[in-house]
């Protein structure tokens, strides 16, 4: 090869990268040759809340936006709580639910703990607090998140009603565990009461 012919196909080459890293721009602002869309600086899950819609305007999915106490007071479920709806709603809980608030609702997800999600009471769903509340408030504090808990809009309406079918089923799971725990209590206790009475009263006589 030729020192032309060298300098011709250095010129070239310096072309060729050079028209590569012009392909991708973003108004004035060149972006480097490999820094595509593997690398372009975009929002990470819950970095960001969700936008709310403007006040009087309809989403294009039609579906209406209710706020947490509009929700609570305006909302009932529409489900009747099937083994179908109860299916779905353990599937979605599985995907959005698990982290923050455990397989089983008590609050012991795998992000809480020291030097994460602070352990507080509200992340246990199947405590009286949450037993409390309308299927309308969960569904709305769902949509529209509260405190720690980010929004989930991103869930279908109907999805969030199969979630809230779900966390009425981990809720009377967890009450009937409680009231056979009671029981089991009150049977030892009088079981020890007896024990500890029979030979008091035999030997008075």
């Amino acid at each position: 090869m030729t020192r032309r012919t060298a300098a011709v196909a250095g010129v070239l080459a310096a072309f060729a990268l050079g028209a590569c890293d012009d392909q991708i721009k973003h108004l004035e602002q060149r972006t480097p040759f490999f820094n595509t869309m593997s690398w372009q600086p975009s929002v990470e899950a819950f970095e960001e809340r969700a936008r709310t819609p403007v006040p009087g305007t309809m989403p294009i999915d039609g579906e209406r936006t209710y706020d947490l106490m509009a929700a609570d007071t305006m909302l009932v479920s529409p489900l009747a709580g099937t083994e179908a709806d109860l299916a779905r709603g353990a599937e979605l809980y599985s995907q959005f639910c698990t982290p923050c608030h455990g397989v089983t609702g008590a609050g012991d997800g795998s992000v809480v703990g020291q030097n994460r999600i602070p352990d507080i009471p509200l992340l246990n769903i199947r405590g009286e607090l949450t037993r409390g509340y309308t299927d309308g408030y969960i569904w709305g504090m769902i949509g529209n998140g509260r405190g720690l808990m980010p929004a989930y809009r991103r869930i279908p309406a109907m999805d969030r009603w199969y979630l809230v079918a779900y966390v009425r089923q981990l809720q009377a799971e967890a009450m009937a565990e409680e009231a056979a725990a009671a029981e089991a209590e009150a049977a030892a206790e009088a079981a020890a009461t007896e024990a500890g009475e029979t030979p008091g009263t035999g030997g008075g006589q």
